[in-house]
């Protein structure tokens, strides 16, 4: 595999050839004599070309010129055996990167390719082999071709270094599972600086089951454990990434690692625990630490008082109130938003204006998110001028309304069906420099539809994307919604066909309202077929669109069909509403279907549904006319039941 050696013409007094350099010294010898890097075959000259080639010796210079003359000082020799060398391995790696890049089966071929030229071990050189993956670092798949081929080499070990930048290349292209094999399956032993920015990155990219993999794998072949600051973005994240499982098995790794944990740990814990709703753990594990002096920061406390006003559990959250101000940890603004905004939410809207007012007293500040949480509830409860009081105060302090702030006034002036103060708001909005958003838009829409003006409604829909407005999924829906509240299916279709050519994916309430058109139209395979085409695209139906169906077929008579649909509810532990079987029982009753009718009124009472008054005497009277015996017997078991004892017959 040796090169051929470039051949120098000498005179016949010239002293013998030296005896061979090693291999590599010879090519760095060659490279000094031969700049620029041109190879080609030895050439002998003639004798002629000899004498004229030779330079004539250069004149004596004087000796003042010689003491006047500065000296060049000469680069030291390893300095250019180390230039020459970077040199000769740039030459090679862009032989081998323009071989595998253009040979598909170059494994097979590529000594060959470069045997005339390079040997091997100057090829298989951890220089030469790093210089060919940086520049395919394009192509990660492609240095770890090469890698894998280098280390099938008997005389090739890779180093540290080459094991980095292999690496490096894969994890900067995202082949997480690339960079997991080639730990698992290979020689490479990247830095631990690498290894360390290989969790980061899988943590940043939310690939949590391939950073917990791999913490497994570093540990098992290379005795490697990451640093705490690793473990807590592992512990913070997969919670976020709505993975609380992980969180825990991240956490035994840790603590088999022997690794122990900060305050910040503790307080990913407790936010593992409440995502799986394990608020009782929670809290004795936040008691325990405190006890023991480790005090987490108000956003753990925060993070489980909001998980307390969700299962308004009020006892705790005091509890926990007072529990933060005895070890030095004082609720601050935001811890007060979440008690307010769970409040709200719990319809104990009085409660949180109550703590909203002694906040004020005691104060605190409240900035414009705590006034719009506090507006929001106000308005759910329909106390629209306490709201505007607010509203009031907020600017007279000098804090300027929010997107939010505007959209939650908007949205409550539509449903409280003042229309005319809605487009106030909304213009006002505008003269103030908000500019429209999405949400925005979608209010606007969602109010139009719901007060029938839905030419007005599609308008504002269609002039999104001039406005530079994204549509999104609600955009679509509700506007649907719209065009089926109004019999407008054909529209309603419309924009349902444009939704999936968009791209976006549509939701239960996409699909909701158009099989509830479908049916009240009594064109239940057109229903069931979008039903249908709904489950195809794993979009989990409400209660109320198999509630839709089985009415439907009920309407046009088509009984075993409805029948079918409510036990496939039953089966899928789905309850219907009490009007679908009250409808289905007196649809029954009035078709002389008395056994199936009594099927039904089964169900109903073990679901704990009333019959009503008029179909319950349809119902015997039916039975009445084929045998009273049995009808005094259902009587008295209709009677006996206590969801249905208030009837009187």
């Amino acid at each position: 595999f040796l090169p051929h050696p470039t051949v120098w013409a000498r005179s016949e007094t010239e002293k013998p050839a030296p005896p061979p350099e090693p291999m590599l010294g010879a090519h760095c010898r060659l490279l000094r004599c031969s700049a620029p890097f041109h190879r080609q075959r030895p050439r002998h000259f003639t004798a002629e070309e000899r004498d004229s080639s030779r330079p004539s010796p250069p004149p004596a210079a004087s000796a003042h010129q010689e003491a006047n003359l500065p000296t060049e000082a000469a680069p030291p020799p390893n300095v250019l055996e180390e230039e020459d060398r970077g040199q000769l391995f740039s030459e090679i790696a862009g032989k081998v990167c323009e071989t595998i890049r253009r040979r598909p089966r170059w494994e097979e071929t590529l000594l060959c390719d470069l045997s005339p030229s390079y040997p091997l071990d100057l090829v298989l050189h951890p220089a030469c082999v790093r210089e060919v993956l940086r520049r395919q670092s394009s192509n990660p798949l492609l240095s770890l071709r090469f890698f894998l081929w280098a280390s099938a080499a008997s005389s090739y070990s890779p180093d540290s270094a080459t094991s980095t930048v292999l690496f490096d290349v894969l994890v900067a292209a995202r082949a997480w599972g690339a960079a997991l094999h080639t730990l698992r399956s290979t020689k490479c032993r990247p830095e631990i600086q690498s290894l360390e920015s290989f969790l980061e990155r899988l943590c940043s990219h939310r690939a949590f089951e391939e950073a917990l993999e791999g913490v497994i794998l570093l540990k098992k072949e290379m005795n490697f454990t990451p640093s705490l600051c690793i473990w807590n973005a592992v512990l913070s994240g997969s919670p976020r990434a709505g993975r609380p499982d992980l969180t825990w098995r991240f956490y035994e790794q840790m603590t088999m690692s022997g690794v122990t944990g900060d305050v910040s740990t503790v307080g990913y814990l407790i936010q593992a625990l409440c995502s799986e709703k394990r608020l009782s753990e929670a809290y004795s594990l936040l008691r325990g630490v405190a006890r023991d002096g480790v005090v987490p920061d108000v956003i753990t406390f925060t993070k489980l008082l909001s998980a307390f006003t969700k299962e308004k559990n009020y006892g705790k959250i005091s509890e926990l109130l007072h529990m933060m101000i005895a070890i030095g940890r004082p609720p601050d603004i935001f811890t007060y938003q979440v008690i307010i905004h769970g409040l709200c939410e719990n319809g104990m809207g009085v409660e949180g204006l109550r703590i909203f007012e002694e906040l004020k007293q005691r104060g605190y500040a409240p900035d414009v998110v705590t006034y719009t949480t506090m507006i929001d509830g106000l308005c759910k409860m329909g106390r629209t001028e306490d709201a505007f009081r607010l509203w009031r105060e907020m600017i007279e302090k000098g804090l300027e309304p929010n997107d939010y702030t505007y959209n939650v006034f908007i949205d409550h002036c539509w449903k409280m069906g003042d229309a005319e103060r809605a487009w106030k708001m909304h213009r006002e909005m505008l003269a103030r420099g908000h500019c429209e958003n999405t949400v925005t838009c979608n209010t606007m829409i969602a109010g139009l539809s719901l007060q029938g003006m839905v030419e007005e409604a599609s308008a504002i829909f269609r002039d999104m994307p001039k406005k530079g407005i994204d549509w999104d999924v609600i955009s679509y829906n509700t506007l649907i919604q719209g065009f089926c509240k109004s019999g407008k299916f054909v529209e309603a279709m419309g924009i349902y066909n444009k939704l999936l050519t968009a791209g976006l994916h549509p939701t239960c309430s996409t699909y909701d309202p158009l099989i509830q058109a479908l049916c009240k139209e009594g064109n239940m395979q057109e229903a069931t077929n979008l039903f249908d085409d709904m489950r195809g695209r794993s979009v989990q139906p409400l209660v109320r669109t198999y509630d839709y169906i089985v009415t439907g077929f009920c309407d046009i008579g088509n009984m075993s069909e409805g029948m079918g649909w409510l036990l496939k509810m039953l089966q899928a532990n789905l309850k219907p509403r009490e009007e679908t079987v009250n409808g289905l029982v007196a649809r029954l009753s009035s078709l002389g279907q008395i056994d199936d009718a009594l099927l039904v009124l089964n169900a109903m009472v073990m679901f704990g549904y009333s019959l009503g008054r008029p179909i319950c005497s349809l119902l015997i009277d039916q039975l009445c006319r084929n045998n009273l015996h049995l009808a005094k017997e259902c009587l008295t078991r209709i009677l006996a039941s206590h969801s249905i004892q208030r009837i009187t017959v």
